[in-house]
């Protein structure tokens, strides 16, 4: 069967048609786009390598400084099991093999909070050492300096060749002292924690570099610090060798725009008043960072582009923050002309041109893939089919098909689809879900089960209905429904009916849900909180308020298809329904909004902020029941929990009742006119003072009549 009014194709000529009809205009359209979004695939190109820059250069940064964390870490270790470890010659060894894991490591050293300092250090060509010039081949040392005995301490230093061969040493009266460099007092007031230095020039090097450290104990006090050096011109090298493109700019700077590393080394430090200092941004021969920074949009901006207003090129400019991980706020900087990503796609526009050409002379090879077309829409059937049979809300999408027979397929899922959708309005989903994986058919019948029962209805309804006009209490109570509806829905229940201005709910069918008792309560509380944000807006419409009270109740009830085999309605009856709703009428006696079984508490108090209110005889019941305001929740959703007031009222409210309920009427007089003067708003501290000063009032019975259910 075809579309009404469209002209219908068979299968076979479908594909010819459509063939005829893609082959050269998808050619022209294909030559047309290339050369429409040249612009647009160059700013993507330019943001992907842009990002994949910060991604390998943040990689590159971490890589170098983590490995190196965790040798400090079982450096401190090792300082912590054996506190007089690194005073002993073998650390010199241990400390030596740890330079050797990385050749960014120009030092390792340990300092004793006696101010003794054990270190080993990569030497550099050319340096001194105690103003002496370095022993002849000398390519590391190891320096001791003992302070633990007292008196004059001598720092002591070994120098070893390549092969760790002895070249020589080196002794002069010690005046370092660790203990007032920064790296130690950083270390030791970070605790049990690594800590990072701000970069700053190397003395025995002249390069940018590190200090991580960390500090030891020893019988809960600080033993000592255990340091590494690291030289990050290895990351300016990485710079160098990884270009975003032929004239792009990469940089790695702190908060205070200097420069941790760059492409070229020679920019990261310069020479002022005969000293070596780091860079900064504003201090760089290339104008474009300083430029790039000016054109910012804000602070928080991490892409975007800007204009060279001297040479009118446009530039992407990136700055992305590091990681957390790193320990210091380090910031990469990248910037790079839009011109170098858009001479490619120039050149591309002529290979697309090319392969056009030779694409229409392979038109048979399009035939295999056209007839794929017909194979998408019975796929996504397939898949529709299966959501349906699952119960699954997919996106909408439209599902289109020339084919007749393909067609009436999609009509009849899509009619399918919406039958089974306007099916779960009225009948229970998980009912609707049942029935679809059983393939049982839909017949009378149900079985005894302990629910929860819910339910609402507004407060003074009918006086509301004869002031407000027809179409605004019509949406005003479609409001109330939805927030009941969506309330009972996130808590896994069940609507069973609206019943006027009333809400019928219950939890544990059809299927088991365990703690259904809790489920109800905190989908009370969510219904009285989008009640408060309903009726906020209403206030400011000019409009009266809607005030909505519930009862829950926990009892053994029949639930099932019940009704005629022409008419049924899957739902509960029983005596636990009848009294679910007169509790729902008793918050009308005492002022309250939600009103709860024994049976509830019973199942579920531990997990509830609740009032007792009062021992209420049930007409119909022999046996009395206590029953209680829910207040809040312990725990879970913030929204839904009780304030620091309404917990104190609850405490206040239950010493007030156990004299109450134990016929001790002045005392509990006395308790609840307290909370009636902290809390004068309050309406069930009024009615239970009312019962306290008329003691043949003091059991009363709910005296409702018995709901239409």
């Amino acid at each position: 069967m075809a579309y009404p009014g469209k002209f219908a194709l068979r299968l076979r000529p479908s594909i010819v048609v459509l063939f005829l009809l893609l082959s050269l205009p998808l050619f022209i359209a294909t030559v047309w786009i290339n050369y429409a979004t040249n612009d647009s695939i160059a700013r993507d190109t330019a943001h992907q390598l842009i990002e994949k820059a910060r991604f390998e250069t943040i990689t590159s940064s971490t890589e170098l400084v983590d490995p190196i964390k965790s040798l400090v870490k079982v450096a401190a270790s090792l300082g912590e099991a054996e506190p007089e470890f690194f005073r002993q010659e073998r650390a010199a060894s241990y400390m030596t093999e740890m330079l050797a894991h990385s050749s960014n490591i120009s030092s390792v050293y340990a300092a004793f909070d006696d101010g003794s300092f054990r270190m080993s250090l990569v030497l550099p060509p050319g340096g001194r050492i105690q103003d002496k010039a370095l022993p002849a081949g000398a390519r590391l040392a190891t320096r001791w300096l003992d302070r633990k005995g007292g008196g004059p301490a001598q720092d002591r230093y070994v120098f070893f060749d390549a092969q760790g061969q002895p070249v020589g040493r080196s002794e002069a009266a010690a005046v370092y002292d660790p203990r007032v460099r920064p790296w130690f007092k950083d270390s030791v007031a970070a605790g049990r924690r690594l800590s990072v230095s701000d970069p700053y020039i190397f003395a025995t090097t002249g390069l940018p570099g590190i200090t991580i450290a960390m500090p030891f104990f020893a019988g809960g006090k600080v033993a000592g610090v255990v340091a590494a050096d690291i030289t990050l011109d290895s990351l300016s090298k990485f710079l160098a060798s990884r270009p975003v493109s032929p004239n792009s700019l990469s940089l790695i700077v702190d908060d205070d725009d200097r420069i941790i590393a760059h492409p070229d080394a020679s920019q990261a430090i310069r020479r002022e008043d005969g000293k070596l200092l780091q860079n900064s941004l504003s201090r760089l021969s290339s104008k474009l960072p300083a430029l790039a920074m000016a054109s910012r949009p804000d602070k928080d901006s991490e892409r975007f582009t800007f204009v060279d207003a001297h040479s009118g090129r446009e530039y992407v400019a990136m700055f992305a923050k590091f990681p957390p991980t790193v320990g210091k706020a380090w910031r990469v900087m990248i910037i790079a002309p839009l011109a170098d990503f858009s001479r490619k796609w120039t050149e591309n526009n002529r290979k697309v041109l090319i392969f056009g050409a030779i694409a229409v002379a392979l038109q048979v090879v399009l035939i295999y893939f056209l007839s794929m077309l017909i194979a998408r829409p019975i796929e996504q059937l397939e898949k529709k089919v299966i959501d349906v049979q699952n119960f699954v809300s997919s996106p909408s999408r439209r599902i289109h098909s020339r084919i007749p027979e393909i067609s009436s397929l999609i009509r009849a899922v899509n009619t399918l689809d919406s039958t089974i959708h306007a099916f779960s309005a009225f009948v229970p989903k998980g009912l609707v879900q049942q029935l679809l994986s059983s393939n049982q058919r839909l017949e009378l019948g149900g079985s005894s089960r302990f629910l929860t029962i819910f339910f609402s209805d507004i407060e003074s309804f009918s006086a509301l209905a004869e002031t407000s006009p027809a179409q605004e209490l019509l949406l005003r109570v479609s409001a109330y429904l939805e927030a009941v509806t969506r309330a009972v829905n996130h808590e896994q229940g069940t609507i069973d009916k609206f019943i006027g201005d009333g809400v019928m709910a219950f939890w544990g069918a059809p299927a088991i849900l365990k703690n259904h008792a809790y489920h109800a309560c905190v989908a009370a509380l969510r219904v009285q909180a989008s009640m408060r944000k309903l009726n906020q807006q209403w206030l400011l419409e000019g409009l009266r308020p809607l005030n909505v009270r519930i009862g829950i109740h926990s009892d053994s009830v029949l639930v099932g298809n019940i009704g005629s085999a022409e008419r049924m309605s899957y739902t509960v009856m029983g005596d636990g329904v009848n009294l679910a709703s007169r509790l729902e009428g008793a918050n009308k006696e005492f002022g309250t909004q939600v009103c709860i079984s024994q049976t509830v508490f019973k199942e579920a108090g531990e997990q509830l902020w609740l009032r007792p209110i009062n021992v209420v005889t049930v007409k119909g019941r022999r046996s009395d029941m206590e029953i209680y305001e829910l207040v809040g929740i312990r725990g879970g959703d913030p929204e839904l929990e009780a304030t620091p007031e309404q917990i104190r009222l609850c405490v206040l409210t239950q010493h007030a009742y156990q004299a109450f309920s134990q016929g001790d009427l002045a005392t509990a007089l006395h308790r609840y006119t307290e909370i009636q003067r902290e809390y004068p708003a309050d309406p069930l501290t009024h009615a239970m003072v009312a019962l306290c000063r008329q003691p043949q009032e003091a059991s009363r019975s709910l005296g409702l009549q018995d709901p239409a259910v």
